[in-house]
């Protein structure tokens, strides 16, 4: 069970935005962009909070009008942990290359501080903190797949550590104005935008 005072805080929420997940429970989690549609099945191992597109809900202090300041990923999972909790955000993407990670480190850096508000308001200690990528193509891994440009762009500079944090199961982000190495797991998902997960 979720411990009682989270489960009060929780009744304030609006129904459609989160879900509390037992153990070996499912639910299908995702989105819908022009893009594509993705349509992620979710495995709780543990009790699991997750809030669905937190991206639409982020804090509303944010001046919207800043470049980048009402940017987020698109799912949070938090598992509990014991007494705290191990927070697991989700970005997804078509294709990944050194443009699209260079973006969703952006929204996963959001992401971060977003979670962490929602997890003080209530009364979430965060333990550890893990990052996913879901994706239908990576450009960067599949290099026979990529044109001799991308390829020349992808091995000059910040875009050749992208790959290689990306190959390393890595994302270094700037946090509270600290340099901090998260850990990046991949989804794979199918071409019309399916996968699961189980966490």
């Amino acid at each position: 069970m979720i411990p009682e005072h989270i489960d009060k805080k929780l009744k304030m929420f609006r129904k459609e935005t989160f879900a509390v997940l037992e153990e070996k429970e499912q639910i299908e989690i995702g989105e819908k962009k022009k893009e594509g549609e993705v349509k992620l099945v979710f495995t709780a191992q543990e009790r699991a909070l997750i809030f669905k597109s937190p991206e639409n809900y982020v804090l509303p202090y944010l001046d919207g009008q800043q470049r980048g300041a009402r940017a987020c990923a698109d799912v949070f999972i938090f598992r509990q942990n014991k007494e705290k909790w191990d927070l697991h955000i989700i970005e997804f993407k078509k294709t990944i290359n050194t443009d699209t990670i260079g973006k969703s480190r952006w929204q996963f850096t959001m992401g971060i501080y977003n979670a962490r508000g929602l997890a003080g308001f209530l009364g979430m200690e965060i333990e550890n903190i893990c990052l996913y990528s879901g994706f239908r193509k990576d450009s960067l891994t599949d290099l026979e797949d990529s044109s001799l440009i991308s390829l020349r762009v992808q091995i000059t500079g910040e875009a050749s550590e992208k790959r290689k944090q990306w190959l390393q199961g890595k994302c270094q982000l700037t946090v509270d104005g600290k340099d901090v190495v998260f850990l990046h797991q991949k989804i794979k998902l199918d071409q019309n935008g399916h996968g699961s997960i189980t966490l």
